[in-house]
């Protein structure tokens, strides 16, 4: 026996807050966060530290 989506279907509700018009490129954009990480800086701080 196999599952799929359509198996749990009914266990799963839409949010109210989607908007089934705006693209999921758009929606994960506005969750991202933007972090610039100098990595060579960071292995110094850490050995550093050791």
């Amino acid at each position: 026996m196999s599952l799929t989506t359509e198996d749990f279907a009914e266990f799963v509700g839409g949010d109210p807050e989607d908007d089934p018009d705006r693209p999921l490129g758009d929606a994960l954009a506005e969750l991202a966060v933007d972090i610039e990480v100098d990595s060579v800086e960071a292995v110094r701080d850490v050995r550093e530290r050791l």
